[in-house]
């Protein structure tokens, strides 16, 4: 396995494991990956992970650092408030062990760089309201 599957594995683990009987303030129902299929009829809450870039910024030998970007989007019912959205935001980044990094293991560096999250607004005749968290992880790859 590569740094950068371990390190979406991780991630996707971490994620899975967002419940009320964890401590966390959203019980997710599921975690669908990049390229897994979400039943049309999936039950919210559930996140969707994608990564979106790849990309090395620095290298040396057989070494790249390496700028990972992924997208997590949290979707709630219609019935959910901004409140609940900001509590799901609140969730995935303390699942993503926030400040604690590394996500991986101790003796692998990676680390958070940058963090935002957009809220999408009430649209006429949606059935549920979404949150979009973009991260950019930085982490070592070796060749």
């Amino acid at each position: 396995m590569t740094r950068a599957t371990d390190l979406s594995e991780a991630i996707l683990a971490r994620l899975a494991a967002i419940s009320v009987a964890n401590g966390f303030h959203t019980d997710i129902q599921s975690v669908y990956g990049f390229g897994e299929r979400k039943p049309d009829r999936a039950l919210p809450p559930y996140l969707l992970v994608r990564i979106d870039a790849d990309e090395a910024i620095k290298r040396s030998c057989n070494t790249a650092q390496r700028m990972a970007t992924y997208s997590i989007e949290g979707v709630l019912s219609r019935a959910a408030g901004l409140q609940d959205l900001q509590r799901l935001h609140h969730d995935i980044l303390r699942s993503l062990g926030m400040g604690q990094m590394p996500i991986v293991s101790r003796q692998r560096a990676e680390w958070l760089a940058e963090e935002s999250v957009e809220f999408d607004p009430d649209q006429n005749g949606s059935t549920a309201r979404t949150l979009i968290c973009t991260l950019q992880i930085h982490y070592l790859e070796e060749y």
